[in-house]
């Protein structure tokens, strides 16, 4: 299996939990609920980044792969463990996510040198999501949670569209 098709396998679940955290941003849904939708794609995304890390030549993965993924795998793991602990003050989390969002800019630029300007987009997109987490949760501006909210369903919809045509083998799109 390539490198694309197990990202878009774990990119899939990431555009599901995107689309279902930004309808609960927006009051929709049980944070236990959410709570399980996100400890899966974290679970799915980090058994990506163990197969990458550590499985050897036949996984095609390298630790840059990895790492970048291991990013998104803490944030669903982090969250799922905040709503199902009911977590009211998440500033230490949107501090991480502003550090996932400076960490996505080069990486999308490294992408976008690699040739893969569909991916790269799709950094540079989770990139100013994240930064909008970092503003919301790590600044506390509870003003914008609907807009953050209604973002982060339509990147999740992005998110699992792309995914979709790489794990079908599809990607890049051209």
């Amino acid at each position: 299996m390539s490198v694309i098709t197990t990202l878009g396998m774990g990119l899939l679940f990431v555009g599901g939990v995107l689309f279902v955290n930004g309808l609960w941003l927006r009051g929709t849904g049980a944070d236990e609920d959410v709570a399980v939708f996100n400890f899966l794609t974290g679970g799915i995304t980090f058994l990506i980044v163990l197969w990458w890390a550590f499985g050897g030549d036949a996984t095609n993965g390298t630790a840059f792969d990895a790492a970048g993924t291991l990013l998104f795998s803490f944030t669903y793991l982090w969250i799922g463990a905040n709503a199902s602990r009911g977590v009211e003050d998440q500033r230490s989390f949107g501090f991480y996510c502003g550090f996932v969002a400076c960490t996505a800019i080069p990486t999308g630029f490294l992408v976008f040198q690699s040739g893969d300007v569909g991916l790269a987009g799709l950094w540079w997109l989770w990139a100013a999501l994240w930064a909008a987490f970092f503003v919301l949760l790590g600044l506390e501006r509870d003003g914008i949670t609907a807009p953050v909210g209604s973002f982060t369903a339509i990147v999740g919809v992005v998110t699992a569209v792309a995914g979709y045509l790489m794990a079908a083998g599809f990607w890049p799109v051209v």
